[in-house]
């Protein structure tokens, strides 16, 4: 009985060693990265006379789906959605309209299928049949791109085609988007390519657009890209589709307010969905005085009760008239509300806009927060060259605003250090307040200048836009025809140069209008990327060619391969009622 319980116990021992014993040493091995692999379906891919209502996709693993409603597309669509689960290591869709005669159907799983385990998705897959006895392989290819920046649009873009009946010409109706659902859809991958498989010969109008409530149809408000006649063809493994369309955001031609508020007691800001002409403020109870951000789009209003918390008021402009009732809400601070009507803090009526990026020859600026109503005659700033500390007396002008003025100093040197004194008592505001006493220093900066040569052989005017590192125009001048042109007063960094050809002469880049059939105006940018420092000079020619540029473009080859659909049928699998 001993010598037994001694071999219990090494046993158990033995077996609580080996437990340790793998726990140093994890066998997991590499993380799976690969999506799921498809081994086969039923009925089988690409199976001619199908009468089925459903079909089954069987995977190498266990799959879930990501957002399948929106992720699946079906060629032709369907009026009702097919109903798509998983079930065992696969995808089982179930088809719940009629099916035409005749009819190749596709149906496009783009990102909704991913393995269970780590989520790895898998970029697109299709499953394709005929109702009848053929099958359709022709194919549709693209690029879609942002017709301002050249770069794939930032949100998903949905491509619809639609077949013209003749074949022969495209006899639709220009703005057929509009009304009627297309014969087949797509969409773009992240790079904007597109393609379309398995549709029949013939002749095709394409619509690329921003699709926001999902119903296939081309809404005001869509950004929108097309063409009038595109051909199907064989799909190679070489094959070169060459579509490239320009999708952009229509004008919004109506105005509107978009924003109105309380900025502070007795102040408030109406902004506008387009810049405002000449905006009239009507208040039975106040009066206000109003001015205009530099954009036209931002109304700010004081009223000459610097304590008003509420407003009825009536605004109008050109193409606006719109009833405001506001009410001033104080904001939170430090986790407390504060009351309205409550004492806030005073902020200084007087602030400058200079710092280090502003260049020697500016003009040094300032700011007030309420409209000056009143500048005294010795209204004069002192400059002290900080180097030498020789001061100059220099005037003060009030801009036209009358929320901002500069101060018109002389010699002033890059890369000096200055310091600017302004008396208290100099500036009075509506509310009788007067400023007081501003000390500030400065070191202005040198900026640099791009010169451009530029061979224009568009047979259009030129708008010739400077970008900055975050494609924000800085600076942008017209041109008729060729010439040069210069960009001054730019601090050092990283440029690059965009022409737009202004075919309307507005001089500004105008986008597309889908119901008038008006393309966006093509925009091209300069090959380089231009890195300028302080007091450079730089030169650089430019020739602006758009047949040359639509000729890179073009042979560029984008391939639509298809996707190596495995057509294995599953005989023996059970997909149940």
């Amino acid at each position: 009985m001993r010598r037994f319980l001694v071999s219990i116990v090494s046993i158990v021992l033995l077996v609580l060693a080996n437990g340790c014993a793998r726990q140093g040493y994890p066998t997991g091995g590499p993380k799976d990265e690969e999506p799921p692999v498809a081994l086969g379906c039923k009925p089988a891919n690409e199976s001619r006379h199908f009468a089925d209502n459903k079909f089954y996709i069987q995977f190498d693993e266990y799959v879930v789906l990501k957002n399948a409603s929106e992720n699946v597309l079906v060629s032709p669509p369907m009026k009702n959605k097919p109903e798509i689960t998983t079930k065992g290591k696969g995808v089982l869709v179930k088809i719940k309209d009629t099916l035409q005669e005749n009819t190749t159907y596709l149906f496009q799983f783009k990102e909704a299928i991913a393995d269970f385990t780590e989520g790895n998705l898998l970029p697109s897959y299709e499953y394709v049949f005929s109702t009848g006895e053929a099958m359709d392989t022709m194919s549709l290819g693209g690029r879609v791109i942002d017709a301002r920046s050249g770069k794939p649009w930032k949100e998903t873009v949905t491509v619809m085609a639609y077949k013209d009946p003749e074949s022969d010409v495209v006899a639709l109706d220009d703005t057929i988007a509009t009304f009627v659902q297309p014969d087949f859809v797509t969409r773009c991958d992240k790079e904007g390519n597109f393609a379309f498989h398995f549709i029949p010969e013939g002749k095709y109008r394409l619509v690329a657009l921003e699709d926001k409530n999902r119903n296939l149809r081309v809404d005001v408000a869509d950004a929108v890209a097309w063409d009038t006649s595109v051909s199907a063809s064989h799909p190679t493994s070489d094959s070169t589709h060459r579509l490239l369309y320009l999708i952009s955001q229509p004008d919004n031609t109506q105005q509107r307010i978009l924003k109105s508020e309380f900025a502070a007691p007795g102040r408030i800001t109406i902004v506008s969905q387009l810049p405002m002409q000449n905006p009239h403020i009507e208040d039975e109870r106040a009066q206000w005085q109003t001015r205009l951000n530099a954009k036209r789009d931002t109304l700010t209003a004081w009223c000459f009760d610097s304590k008003r918390d509420s407003a009825r008021l009536v605004i109008s402009d050109t193409g606006l008239q719109d009833t405001l009732k506001l009410r001033y809400t104080a904001s939170r601070k430090g986790g407390r509300r504060t009351m309205v009507g409550a004492k806030e803090e005073k902020k200084p009526l007087m602030t400058p806009l200079c710092d280090g990026n502003k260049a020697y020859y500016d003009d040094l600026g300032l700011a007030f927060s309420n409209p000056i109503v009143s500048v005294e005659d010795s209204a004069m700033a002192e400059v002290m060259h900080l180097k030498d500390s020789t001061v100059s007396l220099c005037p003060v002008a009030l801009d036209i605003s009358g929320i901002t003025a500069h101060i018109m100093a002389t010699g002033i040197k890059s890369g000096e250090q200055y310091r600017v004194r302004l008396a208290e008592g100099l500036f009075t505001d509506l509310y009788g307040n007067r400023n007081d006493s501003l000390t500030f220093t400065m070191s202005p900066k040198d900026y640099g200048t791009l010169s451009i040569g530029i061979d224009n052989r568009t047979g259009f005017p030129l708008v010739v836009e400077v970008l900055d590192k975050r494609d924000t125009v800085v600076q942008q001048q017209a041109l008729a025809r060729s010439g040069k042109l210069r960009f001054i007063h730019l601090p050092s960094g990283d440029y690059r140069l965009r022409a737009v050809i202004d075919r309307n002469g507005d001089g500004r880049w105008t986008p597309c209008d889908y119901r008038l059939q008006r393309q966006p105006e093509e925009s091209m940018m300069f090959e380089k990327t231009l890195s300028l420092r302080e007091k450079w000079e730089m030169e650089e020619k430019w020739t602006v060619d758009k047949e040359q540029q639509q000729k890179e473009v073009m042979d560029k080859k984008m391939s639509i391969p298809r996707k190596g659909l495995p057509t294995t049928n599953l005989p023996n699998l059970n997909l149940g009622r």
